[in-house]
């Protein structure tokens, strides 16, 4: 049994003091100041996105049929390699009309794939400012599910710093094996977990 915690994953956890901005461009860096309850100040390096949450979406793709998803290898700009990924990007209101739309934009550009049936995998009870990406990042994205998808003949263009390849038709176990050998980006891992048990409890796997 879990020992009772004095706290918890709800609400906010500290006062933000003050905030001002570091440094913008791509990404933000804002310097942070909190005070928790026990009356401790500290000072953070805080990096992100400055937009609207959620800030971008994941797709995770599943053929019903052949019992395998659609993954992208992507380069990862951060550790200079490249990462199993699933389909990810950023939702802005400019652009989309709803986080959906991001999605399914999203899935043509980068997978050249379209349609199917669509499942948002954020809780209900969740904030529908999405699930955070990372302890010090500000981000949060909203997983999505999309079951038997088809190919898109007229994708949607990439951004032109996107450097990816389309890995199809992989097997369940295979892409188990990317994530336990820490090949796969964890905002990925997450909505493959997410979306493995969706299918499990809906017996589709």
């Amino acid at each position: 049994m879990l020992p009772s915690l004095t706290i918890n994953t709800d609400g906010t956890a500290a006062k933000v003091v003050k905030e001002t901005v570091s440094h913008k461009r791509y990404i933000t860096v804002w310097d942070r100041t909190t005070q928790f309850n026990d009356g401790r100040v500290i000072q953070w390096d805080v990096v992100g996105h400055d937009t609207p949450y959620p800030t971008f979406v994941v797709v995770f793709t599943f053929d019903t049929t052949k019992k395998t998803t659609c993954i992208l290898k992507e380069y990862a700009q951060g550790t200079n390699e490249i990462k199993y990924t699933c389909v990810a990007g950023s939702y802005d209101k400019r652009k989309h009309s709803s986080v959906l739309q991001a999605a399914q934009h999203e899935l043509s550009e980068e997978a050249h794939l379209k349609g199917g049936e669509w499942i948002s995998l954020l809780p209900k009870d969740h904030s529908p400012d999405g699930i955070s990406e990372l302890k010090w990042g500000k981000n949060r994205f909203i997983p999505y599910l999309c079951l038997n998808p088809t190919l898109d003949e007229n994708p949607l263009a990439r951004d032109a710093e996107e450097y990816m390849q389309v890995v199809n038709d992989v097997p369940v176990k295979e892409l188990e094996n990317f994530i336990t050998r820490g090949e796969m980006m964890l905002p990925s891992v997450q909505t493959a977990w997410m979306a493995l048990v969706y299918l499990r409890e809906h017996t589709l796997l």
